[in-house]
């Protein structure tokens, strides 16, 4: 699932983002906390639906405030020590007791080490700002925690933030895939005129979609997409030249995602062919070939090569008699 593979990479990368704040800060370079205190500006106002600014600029940080909501009157320090006296210390600034006479709330974010050991301590709150150490004390764990809970748009916005924010390096192992060139492929032609060259054996197509229980999907899924059997085969057929494996491997991935499906028991054969279409999706995501393909093209192909591939007899089981041969 892609909140499943989202999350991960975000707390992969604040995970990172806290081990070479902590490494750095025995070299003394703090360069990383700066740019920290943005990141977590953003993910903040991703997070919460906060309206965070810096509250320092052209200043030296005199004040040991770092992100302001006005309009939701929240203050925040944002610090790569996690220690009482560091809460405390901030806690009697002076511009602390102009933030409580406003009816500001403080919080503090830790982008480094954990802080659930100062949730439970009772600080001097000299100028009775209102501080709830249980709730206003954040760090990579509690906001990993509120991460996990998003709805999945929100989520999907603080991943591409942190991607954009990190970059990505190109890994050698995801830069080809032939799975994927078929989906580069396909995603050429003009899918919107299909010629009439090849006719399918309906009767046999349909006598397989009854017999795997798939009667659900057929007009949504099957009736939409076998059509393109015919630009389908003769990429395949172009693929050929280039390989005689590759048209092969292509077809012999699917039928193994399929083959993952077969052991899950608990599950419908409507779930599997989905599953099955989600695990090629995944797999050719990792492939740097289609990453200028938008979205919505990239599910389109990948549909209709699993819905031929079901029509080749590669995946799910064939009645007696059924081959997959054009009338």
């Amino acid at each position: 699932m892609n909140r499943q593979k989202y999350f991960d990479y975000i707390a992969e990368k604040l995970e990172v983002l806290s081990q070479r704040i902590i490494s750095n800060g025995k070299l003394n370079l703090l360069h990383l906390n700066i740019h920290s205190e943005t990141l977590y500006r953003d993910m903040l106002n991703i997070l919460y639906g906060y309206h965070l600014e810096p509250s320092n600029i052209g200043k030296a940080n005199a004040e040991a405030i770092d992100l302001i909501d006005t309009e939701n009157k929240i203050a925040i320090q944002v610090s790569s020590t996690a220690t009482k006296a560091k809460i405390n210390n901030t806690l009697g600034k002076d511009k602390v007791k102009d933030l409580s006479d406003e009816d500001y709330s403080i919080k503090f974010v830790f982008v480094a080490n954990e802080a659930k050991n100062l949730k439970g301590n009772t600080y001097n709150n000299i100028h009775n700002i209102t501080f709830d150490p249980n709730k206003d004390i954040l760090d990579k764990i509690t906001i990993l925690e509120k991460i996990s809970q998003l709805h999945i748009d929100r989520m999907t916005l603080l991943h591409d933030l942190i991607q954009k924010e990190f970059g990505e390096r190109p890994d050698t192992r995801k830069l080809s895939s032939n799975l994927a060139a078929i989906v580069n492929f396909l995603s050429k032609e003009n899918l919107g005129n299909v010629p009439n060259i090849i006719q399918l054996n309906d009767y046999g197509i349909e006598e397989k979609i009854e017999f795997n229980e798939l009667n659900d999907i057929k007009e949504s899924t099957f009736d939409e997409y076998k059509i393109y059997y015919g630009i389908l085969d003769r990429i395949y057929k172009e693929f050929v030249v280039e390989g005689s494996n590759k048209t092969v491997s292509v077809l012999r991935k699917i039928a193994s995602f399929y083959e993952e499906e077969v052991l899950n028991k608990e599950s419908i054969n409507v779930e599997k062919f989905f599953n099955v279409i989600g695990k090629v999706e995944e797999h050719v995501l990792k492939s740097d070939i289609v990453r200028k393909i938008p979205e919505e093209e990239i599910d389109m192909c990948i549909r209709i090569i699993v819905v031929d591939a079901f029509v080749r007899c590669k995946i799910f089981k064939n009645p007696r008699g059924y081959t997959h041969v054009t009338t």
